[in-house]
């Protein structure tokens, strides 16, 4: 007997084969099939769009579900303008949900593709007081590369930070065993001096028998030999501290100190790797400081999210977790984030010349997965712009999401005809309302006015704000609600074009 699902066959990567389940009535002709088609789980409408969907898919068997379940509500594609805006949202959504009663923190979970897009969810949950928590994995400020880097940053501000220097003085290893730091710490403790001010005194020219006896090494010519090397790959990289931004002073460290190919000898050093890559999306938010103000800044910002505790211990939580391990469990709320080209579908499937296109189907299952965890409320997000793998730029929205039908989903300017917040929530948590696709939102109202002349790219001039560039305009009720980025101070606004006086700039 086999019981399995080849549209949820997502482990090619652990050596599991589809083939295996898509051969089996050729391989055992007389084996007897039963189809187990009825869905207890989600809505019509999500099931219909997980359906139709992954019909897309070549190697898979055909199948109709079904389900007696209610037909729901329509799915909600949300297109923020980058990371921060798209934790915001999810922020936005889980508050407003948990705090009218309709769902529990324990009813929600947040997807994702890769570890490294924890990180932003995180920190706005933390800022937000929200309970969550991570499963399969670990805090992002938790995580040993993260913490690697930051051991070396923590040594550019302060090289007296013994804690920071044992972490990391044979990280990667450079022949300095544990015995060493051992012998090291003894040696500086008698002294009275940190370990760094050690390391300087054996590097020192003067010999020791100009010093008390207890100032003599405990070290052969080998272990100096490496011991000096470190304290001249610190040095170094204090010197560069003093004139490099944070961008640049993160890459030095990765590049001086070989952590990228000690990486590449990990099974896993994909994935620390982009870890590592988000890190450096957080250090471009210092880039334009002074660099001592901005190590120091920077360094303070991570020890305020990473020294929050129990935000996940007792009570209900929310849950984040990534696409491969959400596979058999269920959620009444669901948001995917990240759903981007490059993402999802991850950039190795987009580079697979292979005919059957398997990492690409197998990418689109796992959109399947993640769709059909969903009981009630499923939500479609992506981000306009993106800082991932240390590159930030605009992406193409997922080529999955063309293939829902625009009859089973919605936009949040069609979702909420009437603002849901008052003024001040609109500005603690700023509501994206582009629609992934760039165009008219679909499903608009029969009865909206005439579309207005106004599209993204277009110049206007508002009577209080001054000038700005049109970002996007959507129906929203009756009117029609247009995004702004003002020049100067105003920054970007969105207005009712009944209510907004704009005129455009030729």
């Amino acid at each position: 007997c086999v019981v399995g699902d080849p549209d949820q066959s997502i482990y090619s990567w652990r050596q599991a084969d589809i083939r295996n389940i898509l051969n089996f009535e050729k391989d055992y002709p007389e084996a007897k099939v039963i189809t187990l088609d009825q869905n207890y789980r989600s809505t019509k409408t999500i099931l219909e769009a997980a359906t139709t969907m992954i019909s897309a898919n070549k190697q898979r068997k055909q199948k109709q579900l079904w389900t007696d379940n209610e037909a729901g509500q329509a799915i909600l594609v949300v297109e923020a303008y980058n990371e921060k805006e798209e934790a915001q949202f999810v922020v936005r959504e889980t508050d407003i949900l948990t705090k009218r009663k309709t769902f529990d923190p324990g009813d929600i979970a947040v997807m994702y593709r890769t570890n490294a897009q924890s990180r932003a969810l995180e920190e706005a949950f933390l800022r937000h007081g929200i309970p969550y928590r991570l499963v399969g994995g670990l805090r992002f400020y938790e995580r040993k590369e993260v913490k690697d880097a930051l051991a070396y940053l923590r040594l550019m501000q302060n090289p007296f930070d013994s804690a920071s220097m044992a972490r990391i003085i044979n990280v990667p290893t450079r022949g300095i065993g544990d015995r060493s730091v051992e012998e090291l710490t003894k040696w500086a403790h008698s002294m009275n001096i940190p370990p760094y001010a050690a390391l300087q005194l054996l590097a020192n020219a003067e010999e020791p028998a100009k010093q008390e006896d207890k100032t003599e090494s405990p070290f052969n010519a080998r272990t100096v030999q490496a011991l000096a090397g470190f304290l001249n790959l610190i040095n170094g990289l204090i010197e560069k501290s003093k004139n490099m931004d944070m961008v640049q002073l993160l890459d030095a460290i990765m590049k001086d100190t070989g952590y990228k190919s000690y990486l590449e000898e990990d099974e896993e050093g994909e994935t620390k790797w982009e870890n590592l890559q988000e890190l450096r999306t957080v250090a471009s938010e210092y880039k334009q400081m002074m660099p001592e103000e901005g190590l120091q800044s920077f360094l303070e910002n991570v020890a305020l999210v990473s020294d929050v505790d129990g935000m996940d211990d007792g009570g209900e939580a929310v849950t984040l977790i990534t696409l491969h391990l959400a596979k058999g469990l269920e959620y009444p709320v669901v948001f995917i984030i990240g759903l981007e080209e490059g993402l999802l579908p991850h950039q190795r499937a987009i580079d697979d010349d292979n005919e059957s296109h398997d990492e690409m189907e197998e990418e689109r299952r796992l959109f399947y997965v993640g769709m059909t965890r969903a009981e009630k409320r499923l939500y479609l997000i992506r981000a306009f712009r993106r800082a991932f793998r240390g590159v930030t730029g605009a992406n193409q929205p997922s080529r999955f999401l063309y293939d829902i039908p625009r009859n089973l989903i919605t936009t949040p300017a069609q979702a909420e005809k009437q603002a849901r917040l008052n003024l001040s929530l609109q500005t603690q948590y700023p509501k994206p309302q582009r629609i992934p696709w760039g165009g008219n939102a679909p499903l608009a109202s029969q009865d909206a006015k005439p579309a207005p002349d106004y599209k993204a790219g277009d110049h206007v001039r508002h009577a209080t704000f001054g000038e700005g560039v049109v970002v996007n305009c959507v129906p929203n009720g009756q009117d029609y609600e247009v995004t702004v980025a003002f020049k100067g101070t105003a920054g970007v606004k969105r207005l009712l074009l009944s209510y907004a006086p704009l005129e455009k700039v030729v």
